[in-house]
Formats: C-alpha cells, structure tokens, sequence
C-alpha cells in the first residue's frame, strides 16, 4: 500500500483530533466539610463505558489553549475557572470542599479507560486562578505504569487524596466566593495529561458572605424606681453618676476600632450618661461628657 506524504500527516492530525480525556474527578471533600468535583465535569455522564461517547465526554485533558490552566472537556471545551467554580457550586449545594492548613481534599477519580491511569502528580495555586501552580503531595495515589496506564482499573472509581501545606493560604476570589485555592491533579499519559482542576477554600471564610457579628455589649441593668432610665438601660439613681458599660469579650471601644477576632466594629453609637446634679439640686447635662460605646459589626472578607 502506497501513503503519500499527505496521507500520513492527515492521519495523525485525525487521531490527535479524537484524543480525549479518559479520568474524571467526579468528587471532592474536604477535611473541613463541603464538597465539589473537578470544573467541566458533568454528573449525567455515564460511568459505565469507555468510548469517546458519551463516556470521556467531561473528563479533563490538559493541552490546547488552557493547557497551562485547567484544561479541556471534549464536551465543553476551555475550563473555564469562574464559570467552571460556579457550577460546581451550584451542583454541590452553593458549596465548595472546606480545608484547613495542614489539611486534605479527599477525591474519588473516575478511571474511564487504561491512560486515565496513575501516579497522580498535584498542584495548588493560592491564588484560584490556575496560573501560579506550587507543587503539593499526593497522599493517596492511583496504580498505574510510567505511561499512565493500567488497564485493570478501566470504569473504576478510586481513591485519589492530597495533603495541604500546614502554611498554605487561600487568596482568590472566584465565583464569589473568597479565600478560594484551585487544586490540580494530572497522570503522565502520553496523550494527556489527564486529570483535572478542583476548586477548594479555606474554612472559616465564609460563602462571600460577611463574618459573624460579634457579641453586642451587655445593657446594664434598669434601677427601680428611677425616673428617666434610657432604651439601653443606662441611667442609674438620681445622684449617682453610674460606671460606663463594659464591650462585649474582645470588643474595642474605640470609634472604628478592630476586635481581637479581626471584626471591624463600625459605627459609633452615643449612649448618654445619667444626669448629674448641682450643689443646689438642680439638674445639669454635659453633653460634652457623653460616652462612645460601639455595637458589634461586620467586615466582609476580601480575597485578592
């Protein structure tokens, strides 16, 4: 049989065309709570085959434009990190896996065919972008040659686990979400590398929501009989200029002051002192001598 030089180059564009991804991470939990998957991966996708349809359809191959990000789906094309968090999102009940420092994201990886193979490598970018990758440890890996390749595990879901740094930091804001870190495992399969990104944040730093309040300061008690007692309980007996009330446990009383927790107390409220008498019984004010005293507030965390 006779190939002519154009033949050949044909050919082989053909099957780099049909390449496909042949793992899917399909499931992520942290050590903290939550849970989430790989971006691009689509829950409907059988588990049952190994063709190119439907069964690779969501598994992630890193090459093309965003080789050096998160990938392409045969299905979807670029992952993209925003829309990709979002979805996981909104797929695994408005949440993401929630890790600590020294922490692990425990994932299961669907083998699809013999390259979706093992070892695993990892990788975390602080910031959730998918562009400033640090090396991590895989704690538990996925049997599998030099090649990426183990045939035995095709149609398989496995174990695939990763350490967190005991200093890693989660800075992205992503989705709106912050704190967030990108998570990225991949094989060494010669037609990959196959694996994918996993959207993780740091416990504690909240849905994009504002942090806790904290605890507002305690009203001192009324004095019977006293004529004159405020909303907030603040006035004492008549002659008697009463101790100004203590903040709530961490709380500064300072205008704009910051607690120990790191909350931003906010705005200043004025609660006014009793009023004081003169030498002759007569009622005097100062309003120069009203006290600050600061309700508990919020600050909203901000990612980078």
């Amino acid at each position: 049989m006779y190939f002519t030089k154009t033949s050949v180059v044909l050919s082989f564009g053909l099957m780099a065309s049909q390449v496909a991804g042949h793992a899917a991470v399909i499931k992520a939990v942290g050590d903290a709570g939550g849970q989430g998957s790989a971006i691009g991966v689509d829950p409907n996708t059988p588990r049952d085959g190994t063709g190119r349809t439907p069964f690779q359809q969501d598994s992630t191959r890193f090459r093309g434009d965003a080789a050096d990000v998160c990938g392409e789906t045969l299905g979807g094309g670029d992952n993209n990190v925003e829309a990709g968090t979002a979805q996981v999102m909104q797929l695994n009940g408005g949440t993401l896996p929630q890790v600590n420092a020294g922490g692990m994201v425990m994932m299961t990886l669907h083998q699809v065919n013999g390259d979706g193979a093992g070892p695993y490598t990892a990788m975390i970018d602080a910031t959730g972008t998918g562009t400033q990758w640090t090396p991590i440890t895989v704690a538990t890996n996925v049997d599998g040659n030099a090649r990426g390749r183990n045939n035995a595990n095709a149609k398989t879901d496995l174990p695939l686990n990763v350490a967190i740094p005991a200093n890693q930091t989660c800075t992205g804001t992503v989705a709106g979400q912050s704190n967030v870190c990108m998570l990225r495992v991949q094989n060494p399969a010669r037609a990959g590398p196959f694996g994918g990104c996993i959207p993780v944040q740091m416990a504690g730093a909240g849905a994009g929501t504002s942090a806790p309040a904290a605890a507002a300061p305690a009203a001192a008690a009324p004095v019977a009989g006293t004529a004159g007692t405020s909303a907030q309980g603040t006035a004492a007996a008549a002659g008697t200029v009463p101790a100004a009330q203590a903040p709530a446990a961490g709380v500064n009383s300072a205008a704009g002051a910051t607690t120990a927790a790191g909350v931003n107390t906010g705005a200043t409220t004025l609660t006014k002192r009793a009023p004081k008498k003169s030498k002759d019984g007569a009622l005097v004010t100062d309003d120069a001598e009203e006290e600050e005293t600061n309700p508990s507030g919020r600050r909203t965390s901000i990612g980078v």
